[in-house]
């Protein structure tokens, strides 16, 4: 079953981006002139939207997308863009639709999340599995040399806590590769990004989670722009996200792309109710 939905998503995915129109990204109109469409954007964010060596783009946002446009009745128009120009384009109204967006109030202001999300990343730590740093409670990071990404921010208090021992580099492959090696004892990460990172590099052998978990995680939202037509569709969308969790859609998409991923870990319903919080603003 997943082999064929994995063979179905792939053939989907290169038709939705081998489209002339996917190519004209600066002819496109914003969103709220763009009839019969659903503008999406997205930042490359693994195992969410990954980019091919051939440059082609897959992944868990990339499936939502297509389907959601698709019970929509609407074309999916897509374009990649850094993370910091997808937010401005989505508070300008240029596009409809971002995804892998996590809940600030200040991004309310612009945004329309939409309920339920539909994944869940966390902060976890992982140690070397030769040599495993034994880390089952949060005072037991003190004294390790740890790994984290720079300017990331994981969880309170290990953000703003200067009595640990931290080192920081510029992505998670080189601080995998630094525990790989010995030469930290352990390192923090989201555990989404560091598992796609450790299965891509064939790191499964060496590297393992740690025992300990923090209490924060962050929900992963599609959200509309407050500027665009399809905020009259928000019931629609939502209904259709709930769809799509019951139908396990989400479930399946997630284990094409997160195997890693352990279903109760992901947003269930019963944690959202039907009416969706009211955003501060």
């Amino acid at each position: 079953m997943i082999t064929t939905l994995r063979r179905a998503c792939a053939i989907a995915v290169c038709l939705l981006f081998s489209h002339p129109a996917l190519a004209d990204h600066d002819n496109q109109a914003p969103a709220s002139q763009a009839e019969g469409t659903m503008i999406a954007a997205f930042s490359v964010w693994e195992p969410f939207a990954i980019e091919d060596e051939d440059g082609g783009i897959q992944g868990i946002d990339l499936m939502l997308l297509h389907e959601v446009a698709n019970r929509l009745g609407l074309e999916l128009k897509s374009q990649p863009c850094p993370w910091r120009r997808c937010l401005k384009m989505l508070e300008l109204g240029e596009i409809d639709v971002l995804t892998s967006f996590a809940y600030s109030d200040e991004r309310a202001k612009f945004a329309q999340y939409i309920y339920p999300p539909y994944s869940r990343v966390n902060p976890v730590f992982y140690v070397n599995k030769q040599n495993p740093a034994s880390i089952t409670q949060y005072d037991d990071l003190r004294g390790l040399a740890i790994g984290s990404v720079v300017d990331s921010r994981y969880f309170e208090p290990f953000d703003s806590d200067t009595s640990l021992e931290k080192y920081e580099a510029g992505s998670e492959i080189l601080i995998l590769r630094m525990l790989e090696v010995g030469r930290i004892d352990t390192i923090v990460g989201s555990d989404a990004n560091a598992d796609y990172q450790i299965r891509k590099n064939n790191m499964q052998d060496s590297i393992i989670k740690a025992p300990f978990r923090s209490d924060v995680h962050n929900d992963i939202h599609m959200a509309l722009s407050r500027k665009s037509s399809l905020i009259a569709q928000q019931d629609r969308i939502e209904k259709i996200m709930r769809d799509l969790h019951k139908e396990g859609f989400i479930q399946k998409i997630h284990e094409i792309y997160w195997p890693d991923v352990i279903p109760v870990d992901l947003p269930q319903l019963d944690e959202f109710p039907v009416t969706p919080p009211i955003s501060s603003e």
